[in-house]
């Protein structure tokens, strides 16, 4: 073993050339690499956990004297007497009843204005009814925009509640604005005479950070507990911002909930208000816009380094210039097998362990020319052993009475039924047989539809009626081969039969849906359907791959999923007596329309 590896180093003139390069320039780089990123990593992360820190500190603080605020608001104003005066049992005299509900309607517009920045003060009367605003007009409970609040409120059974975006996500009230309701009279042992709305706008919240800088890229954002955002000062627009935030909080919750963390190439400091409306802080600030302070020192070590790099670079090449020809063909060598080029050959041996190099990447290249091809043809020997294993799965049962159907003509002698039994049942099999191609055009299984229905109605009684309804361009749309085949057969045989009518109906129809970007696939039959209960087995079998019930349509679902993508969606909806409907939703990107080709005049 020693003997060896001294008769490497003789004749190993790429050692000799390391040991000299790495005595002159790696080693001080290394060291003056380490001495620089330490120093100027550690100060820019001090400044920029620090900066962070402060900053959400301060925005917390913010929000949570904000909500104490409000807090302390609602219950001075809930106290008040003219408040609670005007909520009484109407007077008998009109005068008197306008007057109090103008002396309360003043009360709230002068409270409004001295707070400042609340958007309004609402107040409902639980004994007439009503509710009264700081800058609205009287209203009625039922015609009031503030009625799923108040309903909320009252149905919470809480002296106080906070309500934003988290709290009713459908309301569209609360996208602009947050709600703090209380009680009137404030004190529990008092009989409820109505209820307070202090609503501050969201653009309030915006306001207290957008003054906030945090460089070209970074960000700080005002959200709800599951993430919905209450006022950010990001740049990005809506749909993009909500995926960051939601990635950072996922991570922080991940992380189990720190203070601050690393997310990509940004430092993020996290925290949640501890009052009632545990609203989260997001500050993110990219590490860049805090390394300006360490470019003096880089420059100054790079410019060190440079020339350290330089007289490295000499001295190898001195030492390496014999060894130019060989390295040269071996770089070519592995350039040309990382681009698929196996054919190319090292041609220049040198005397050493590079030239030992080239000799095994030629033995590699020939080895993995012969392996690729071995590989190519298993695979699509395996890929064409699957597809007919597939396409040889025909119902024996079918088959069988297929053929006593044709013998039964025959007894009977009807050699034009013979014939149109036979013309269709060599049609399925050429299609389902002949054809290895995994996808076909949507027009050519609707062509092996009708013959299988055909079939179907020379059989049985109740004739089937397949009615398509596809939109021009997604006839030639590409789906898998015998995908629809056992839609249709299960719509027969457990929807359209059972039920025991002269003709049953099936609807195939294919439409974008613009709006959501899908391509929808929508098979209707007016069978017997399914219970509430069986529609749920079903819909649950579709989520196990490995269940041993309902195979075909299972087996439909995930040739979609494989194909379309995991964005693709089924869904499917029934009553008994009113058939089953199965509609499959296909992402428009993953959806391929293969245009039929010219003919040339």
């Amino acid at each position: 073993m020693s003997s060896q590896f001294f008769s490497f180093l003789r004749r190993s003139f790429y050692i000799k050339m390391i040991l000299v390069m790495f005595a002159i320039s790696v080693i001080p780089l290394i060291v003056l690499s380490i001495i620089s990123v330490s120093v100027s990593t550690t100060t820019v992360e001090k400044q920029v956990n620090r900066l962070n820190a402060q900053l959400v500190n301060q925005v917390v603080d913010r929000i949570e004297l904000t909500m104490t605020r409000l807090r302390e608001l609602s219950e001075q104003y809930s106290r008040i007497s003219s408040i609670q005066g005007a909520l009484v049992s109407p007077s008998a005299q009109y005068f008197e009843e306008v007057v109090r509900k103008k002396d309360l309607i003043s009360v709230l517009s002068s409270a409004s204005a001295i707070i400042g920045n609340v958007e309004g003060l609402q107040v409902y009367s639980a004994i007439t009814g009503e509710v009264l605003s700081s800058t609205e007009a009287p209203a009625a409970l039922a015609d009031s925009p503030y009625r799923p609040l108040i309903e909320t409120y009252l149905a919470s059974g809480k002296p106080n509640i906070f309500l934003d975006k988290h709290s009713l996500p459908e309301l569209a009230i609360l996208d602009s604005s947050t709600y703090y309701i209380s009680r009137v009279p404030f004190d529990l042992y008092e009989d409820l005479k109505g209820v307070l709305l202090i609503s501050m706008s969201n653009n309030q919240y915006q306001r207290q950070i957008e003054n906030i800088q945090l460089g070209s890229e970074g960000s700080i954002s005002l959200l709800t507990e599951d993430g919905l955002t209450i006022a950010t000062t990001s740049k990005l627009e809506k749909a993009e911002d909500t995926r960051r935030v939601q990635g950072i909080l996922k991570h922080w919750k991940e992380l189990n909930r720190p203070d601050q963390f690393a997310a990509g190439s940004s430092i993020v400091s996290v925290k949640q208000t501890s009052t009632y409306d545990n609203w989260i802080v997001v500050s993110e600030i990219p590490s860049k816009e805090l390394t300006a302070s360490a470019d003096i020192i880089r420059r100054t070590v790079t410019y060190f380094l440079v020339i350290l790099a330089v007289l490295g670079a000499l001295c190898v090449v001195g030492f390496g210039y014999q060894l130019y020809r060989p390295l040269q063909a071996v770089k070519r060598q592995v350039d040309a097998l990382k681009k698929g080029h196996f054919e190319a050959r090292v041609t220049h041996f040198a005397n050493n362990e590079i030239g030992d190099l080239g000799r095994m990447l030629n033995t590699m290249a020939v080895r993995i020319q012969d392996l690729l091809a071995d590989l190519h043809d298993s695979e699509d020997l395996k890929r064409k052993l699957e597809i007919r294993a597939l396409q040889s799965q025909i119902n024996p049962h079918f088959m069988y009475n297929t053929l006593n159907t044709i013998r039964m003509f025959a007894m009977m002698k009807d050699y034009e039924k013979i014939n149109s039994l036979m013309g269709r049942l060599v049609a399925l099999l050429r299609y389902s047989m002949e054809n290895f191609e995994q996808t076909v055009q949507l027009r050519q299984e609707l062509d092996y539809l009708a013959d299988y229905v055909g079939l179907l109605n020379m059989r049985y009684k109740c004739q089937i009626r397949l009615e398509s309804s596809i939109e021009e361009p997604l006839q030639s749309m590409q789906i898998p081969k015998l995908s629809l085949q056992p839609l249709i057969e299960n719509s027969v045989f457990h929807g359209i039969l059972p039920r025991k009518t002269p003709e049953g109906h099936i609807s195939i129809r294919v439409f974008t849906d613009t709006g959501k970007n899908y391509i929808i696939l929508e098979i209707t039959d007016d069978g017997i359907g399914l219970a509430e209960a069986e529609l749920k087995k079903l819909q649950l079998h579709l989520l196990h791959e490995e269940s041993t019930e309902n195979i075909g349509l299972q087996n439909v679902w995930l040739r979609m999923k494989l194909l379309f993508g995991g964005d693709a969606q089924i869904l499917l909806s029934s009553a008994p007596g009113e058939g089953l409907t199965i509609r499959i939703m296909l992402p428009s990107e993953n959806v391929l329309v293969k245009e039929e080709p010219h003919e040339s005049l």
